[in-house]
């Protein structure tokens, strides 16, 4: 029995999609474990593109199981679409499965998103307006609607009688919205939904509890980053789930002392999405050159994202709050041709300079970063399949960080497709 965890180990977008869909044939079950359609995870394998907010990255193996586990949020009507994507494509396996517990984030979830960063102006998180956060926050106060629900639907009738009348209160007493929801219209898509989803719908912890003590593999697959983690991350700026590897037990019903390995997942450079502080950030030609190169615009959102270098201290941090055992370092090809490549080996701060800091959006806004330089190398390397081929600073660049780090770096990404993949020891040993 073996059980590996994928997260990511910035803020979120490092290639934690291609990993999994790499990894996925090693191990009989797939597991996200938390977030929604606020994530985007992009596959692709022979020349193709696939790119999901809310199935598993190895959802392309018929014969593995993928399972949507209970610590996710689910938009019925996102996942309906990527069902049917599949279906119209000759790719659906049918082996998706839904943990019963998973919450539904519904229409009243995702305008109560857009109206409060409305209403927040330039003090804004910078949401991707999915509605994660206020059904997280509904999961918390006890007023959510569960996927398993759908199997009930006279229970399921009144509990959304309850619901939508405190939402429709919320909305016209909150911001003013005059246009009520319809229980008998959510109620009626619900259903409909259901003829689709509800045969799909099975008990994550029955799920996971048998592949282990059956002695199967299970590989589980965050969403995000460490960075945005609801208590470890850069607060208040973070997402509404715990994207730690400790999340992985929490949506899963899996122990801690079953976990085998944490594979961390980080670029080569830094990016982020939305407000908050970010000290490596680069405004000028580098930071569009990475943001071409690398297509750094949100799966799920489309907005350009933020780019700067590699920030050691924030990845030293986030390896150790995962517990990473390894990490895997991608989109180095877009680093390709620069003269200079910079890594944040340490902030200044009150006239000293730490290796460490306090992580919150607050503290880092008073760091300033300082700079361990690079030689560049020239591309392009997404051709090569063995660190021998690869050029001697990258090599070195890649050297240096697994000695600042101090954890193994195993794999290394050069690029979108499946097979442009470079193991440093050999691949992970099921």
């Amino acid at each position: 029995m073996t059980v590996v965890v994928i997260v990511g180990s910035q803020w979120g977008d490092e290639g934690k999609g291609k990993l999994t869909h790499y990894l996925g044939p090693d191990f009989d079950l797939v597991v996200r474990f938390q977030g929604g359609s606020n994530a985007g995870h992009t596959v692709k394998t022979h020349g193709e593109t696939y790119k999901f907010n809310l199935l598993p990255s190895a959802i392309l193996y018929p014969d593995r199981t993928c399972l949507m586990a209970d610590g996710m949020v689910v938009n019925p009507a996102r996942l309906l679409d990527e069902i049917k994507f599949l279906k119209k494509k000759n790719l659906w396996g049918d082996n998706l499965r839904i943990g019963s517990h998973a919450h539904l984030v519904m229409p009243y979830h995702i305008l109560l998103d857009e109206l409060e960063e409305k209403r927040l102006g330039g003090r804004a998180i910078g949401t991707t307006k999915q509605g994660i956060g206020p059904c997280y926050a509904d999961k918390f106060a006890r007023l959510g609607i569960q996927i398993g629900d759908l199997l009930h639907p006279s229970a399921l009738r009144e509990r959304l009688g309850t619901v939508v009348e405190l939402k429709n209160a919320m909305l016209k007493g909150v911001y003013n919205h005059d246009e009520p929801y319809s229980v008998d219209g959510l109620y009626d898509n619900l259903m409909r939904a259901a003829e689709t989803l509800g045969p799909l719908v099975v008990s994550s912890v029955e799920t996971v509890r048998g592949h282990i003590e059956q002695g199967n593999s299970v590989l589980c697959e965050g969403a995000q980053g460490a960075l945005l983690d609801v208590d470890y991350g850069t607060y208040p700026f973070v997402t509404s789930s715990h994207t730690v590897a400790a999340g992985a037990c929490l949506g899963t019903g899996i122990s801690v002392s079953e976990i085998n390995k944490v594979i961390g997942v980080s670029k080569a450079y830094t990016t982020r999405v939305g407000n908050g502080v970010f000290p490596s950030e680069l405004t000028g030609e580098t930071g569009n050159h990475m943001r071409e190169r690398g297509l750094e615009y949100g799966t799920t959102t489309g907005r350009p994202r933020r780019c700067g270098w590699l920030d050691l201290v924030l990845l030293r941090y986030t390896l150790k709050i995962h517990g990473c055992t390894e990490l895997a370092l991608t989109k180095i090809d877009v680093l390709d041709g620069l003269k200079t490549v910079k890594v944040v080996g340490s902030y200044r701060k009150n006239g000293s300079t730490s290796t460490i800091t306090e992580i919150s959006d607050r503290q880092l806004s008073q760091c300033e970063p300082v700079y361990e330089e690079f030689k560049g190398w020239e591309g392009p390397i997404s051709g090569a399949r063995s660190e021998e081929e690869l050029p001697p600073e990258l090599v070195r660049f890649v050297d240096f960080v697994e000695q600042e780090v101090g954890v193994p770096i195993r794999m290394l990404s050069l690029g979108p497709d499946h097979d442009e993949t470079v193991w440093r020891i050999p691949k992970i040993q099921i």
